[in-house]
């Protein structure tokens, strides 16, 4: 599911661009609509079906808001998932794309980080002071979740700004005045201890979404794409998962046998999955659109699948003609029963021809391994290429049909240079952690043969690093680290040790710079492993099994050690 969910965010992506709101709607154990349905001396946590309910029910209306109201502006797209927290309290991590984009002199207008004033908006105050202020923590409380290594890993306190900036990386650096320059405090207890709290410590909220729904409701401008990894990442990771061994403590432990992995449910996610609530919920739609090769064995009666009803329609329809294939379900709907794309009969009425209606919907073509040859290079004609009737159709480049769908990316200019690697390497650095991409290179380098590997990394080694510099951000609390040729080359051998693993090849052999490190630290996996043995254990183990051989195999091994008398020697003379 969470792979479908990224290939549906990544679609968004590239169609509409950056999203323009992130926002975690939190549910509130305190709203009067739970507290009303309760038993005399029952909790929230006692009844998990109700919380299930009226988060459902304020999740309608708090996306209804946004998207049938249009609070901030008309909505183009938008999509969630839900997740729960380990009290078992559900969340839901939302994202908005406007029509009109939010400009940076707008955040202001939406967004805010401070502490509201008591005497003009009570309700508000009372609001953000109950369920925006976060920790505190730090010194004041060094027991509160968030805290590392003695440091807040939300970042808090933040930095008391006049005016919302842009951040280097991409996140709003939201206005927070301080107390003299018109900004507000409060007074909360921790511990027992009256603490005074600024805007430092309030986490960014919508006022007009507090007040509606009166929860914690964290709401973040998206100002640039690169803002979005984060985001892609969080949104679809899934739920937590848990790793756990069963043993009688009467028997020998057998590790193997024990073992077992599986994901921790609470008590109201089990409820929400009982009720059949959706976990995951978008507009647009995005069809996933099939791509495959017609295998030989099934040219007589190949089955009907999305891409081969592509080629009929393009052979019957005119207006599909003019179509790229992942443009066909804006325009039609597919019928499962028949196979077969039809016209849509609703939707917006196309400007020139009669009878055609698009809706919003969008098409995503199942992405293909560059491992996986000729279909990679068939995903790529079907974005270029128009009217294609049939397999032959479509690699068949100024009338002449070429052999391969290489050969005629090729004569397309598809293949001139590096430039799929290049988009490959840079999609995956906004939805991908940094191990990862790191990985996906090492399988270009090995097995795709890029030809210029050295430009790719200079292009992308920062994005193969962030894991590297934020591990070493945590090792040196305090100090300001940026990238250096040292994070880079520690990424290097990292990526080094992969390509080891998979081609037993080093970087400098692979048109790549190599990493600066001990030779003696390049180890041959292979030759390693092939020497793992006791030669004393394996003579004994040879003189004692002899005896056992069938006639067939002494004189198989009779032979061998006759013709190779070296090998016998070799035993001996370690």
């Amino acid at each position: 599911m969470q792979s479908r969910m990224m290939e549906q965010l990544v679609t968004l992506d590239k169609r509409y661009g950056r999203p323009d709101l992130f926002i975690t709607f939190t549910c509130n154990p305190s709203w009067c609509e739970i507290k009303y349905l309760l038993l005399p001396g029952q909790q929230p946590s006692d009844q998990h079906d109700l919380t299930a309910r009226v988060f459902k029910q304020k999740l309608i209306r708090f996306m209804d808001l946004i998207t049938k109201n249009h609070i901030y502006g008309e909505t183009r797209c938008w999509m969630y998932s839900i997740e729960w927290q380990k009290s078992g309290l559900p969340h839901a991590h939302i994202l908005i794309w406007l029509v009109e984009k939010i400009v940076p002199t707008q955040i202001d207008d939406i967004i805010t980080a401070e502490l509201p004033n008591a005497e003009e908006d009570p309700e508000l105050f009372e609001i953000v002071k109950k369920n925006m202020i976060h920790g505190p923590c730090g010194g004041h409380n060094p027991h509160s979740p968030c805290m590392k290594d003695g440091k807040c890993t939300k970042k808090y306190p933040r930095q008391l700004l006049q005016e919302t900036q842009t951040g280097g990386d991409g996140y709003s650096l939201y206005r927070r005045r301080k107390p003299d320059d018109g900004g507000y405090t409060t007074t909360i207890k921790i511990n027992n201890v009256d603490f005074e709290v600024d805007n430092r410590w309030i986490v960014p909220y919508s006022p007009i979404l507090s007040k509606s729904f009166n929860a914690h409701i964290n709401v973040e401008s998206c100002n640039s794409v690169k803002s979005i990894k984060y985001i892609c990442k969080y949104v679809n990771k899934g739920s937590d998962m848990a790793i756990f061994g069963i043993a009688n403590p009467n028997e020998p432990v057998n590790e193997i046998e024990q073992f077992q992995m599986g994901r921790y449910n609470s008590s109201n996610e089990a409820v929400w999955r009982i009720l059949g609530f959706d976990i995951h919920e978008r507009f647009p739609a995005v069809m996933h659109l099939s791509v495959h090769h017609n295998a030989p064995q099934r040219v007589a009666d190949p089955p009907n699948t999305t891409l081969t009803a592509f080629f009929q329609l393009c052979a019957t329809d005119e207006f599909a003609k003019t179509l790229m294939y992942h443009e066909v379900p804006q325009f039609y709907t597919w019928n499962q029963s028949t196979k077969k794309f039809c016209r849509r009969k609703r939707g917006a009425r196309h400007s020139s021809i009669a009878g055609i209606f698009s809706t919003g919907a969008l098409g995503r073509v199942y992405t293909v391994h560059p491992n996986n040859g000729e279909c990679y290079y068939l995903r790529m004609l079907l974005h270029v290429v128009k009217e294609p009737t049939s397999f032959q159709a479509i690699k068949t480049i100024d009338g002449q049909e070429c052999e391969t769908y290489r050969e005629a990316c090729f004569k397309l200019g598809l293949l001139e240079n590096d430039q799929r690697w290049d988009n490959t390497l840079a999609e995956a650095s906004e939805t991908r952690h940094a191990h990862q991409i790191r990985t996906l290179f090492a399988i270009i380098l090995t097995t795709c043969a890029p030809s210029d590997p050295k430009g790719l990394w200079e292009k992308h080694k920062e994005s193969m690093s962030e894991d590297i510099l934020l591990r070493a951000r945590r090792n040196n609390l305090g100090l300001d680290v940026q990238y250096s040729e040292d994070i880079f080359n520690e990424a290097l051998i990292s990526l080094e040790d992969v390509c080891m693993s998979i081609n037993n090849k080093i970087l400098n052999q692979l048109g790549l710079f190599s990493s600066e490190r001990d030779r003696n630290d390049v180890i041959d996996r292979d030759a390693l492993r092939e020497k793992q043995y006791d030669v004393d254990a394996l003579q004994v183990y040879v003189e004692t099994q002899k005896r056992f051989l069938t006639n067939d195999q002494r004189l198989a091994y009779d032979t061998i050690m006759r013709s190779r008398p070296y090998i016998y020697i070799h035993i001996y003379t370690k």
